[in-house]
């Protein structure tokens, strides 16, 4: 029993670890310093891992409160712009990234809308909190799911330019990712789980006072 249970805890490690990306940096916590913020515009890649796209963007440093950490990002600095970054995926693997977002308190309309996408039709993500301030921002998470279609998969945030005004875009902070358990995936951990029930079960003894033992 002891070898089955552990070739079955091998074998679903190896299958998440193979499915596995990783976002760097995701809370933009490595990069040029941005003081109170800074404004890096298309192409940088002062903050390590990420390349900025559009007109530009704005790094936050102590302007606002973050969510995660001390540094975040509004995706309209002097105009609009956009960050993305390049990661390793299994082609049809599913995967889920979460992030959180919030919106500049300067200006812009609400709710604040941008996009998150990986190379096809941009999904819209859209914030509507309108009393959040630099003291209290209000994060909220949201997802975007996707299939791989390529072992290097670009995953980009941008503003949108209806809503941000010139320089007022979208919050964002925390990005995150995971690879998406297959439904074989899950039956395997299911089962697992009962052997494992069933073999702590099958050990319970009675000990000569009549307690139980393991």
């Amino acid at each position: 029993m002891r070898g089955l249970l552990l070739g079955l805890a091998a074998t679903l490690s190896f299958g998440s670890a193979a499915n596995a990306a990783t976002i760097v940096n995701g809370s933009f916590e490595v990069g040029v310093n941005p003081g109170s913020f800074a404004t890096l515009p298309g192409g940088s890649t002062a903050i390590n891992g990420w390349t900025i796209g559009g007109a530009s963007v704005d790094y936050i440093g102590s302007y606002w409160t973050a969510q995660d950490g001390s540094r975040s990002i509004d995706l309209a600095g002097s105009g609009i712009g956009s960050i993305s970054q390049i990661i390793a995926t299994n082609i049809g693997q599913m995967y889920n990234v979460s992030f959180f977002v919030s919106r500049n308190p300067d200006g812009g309309l609400t709710p604040r809308n941008g996009f998150v996408d990986v190379g096809g039709t941009p999904t819209l993500v859209s914030f509507a909190n309108g009393a959040s301030t630099k003291a209290n921002m209000g994060w909220e998470l949201r997802n975007f799911g996707f299939t791989a279609t390529s072992t290097n998969t670009t995953l980009r945030f941008s503003a949108d330019p209806a809503t941000s005004g010139a320089n007022f875009g979208l919050g964002l902070d925390n990005v995150m990712i995971a690879a998406v358990p297959e439904p074989g995936t899950w039956m395997m951990m299911l089962l697992g789980f009962g052997l494992i029930g069933g073999a702590l079960r099958s050990r319970k003894k009675q000990n000569t006072n009549g307690q139980l033992a393991f």
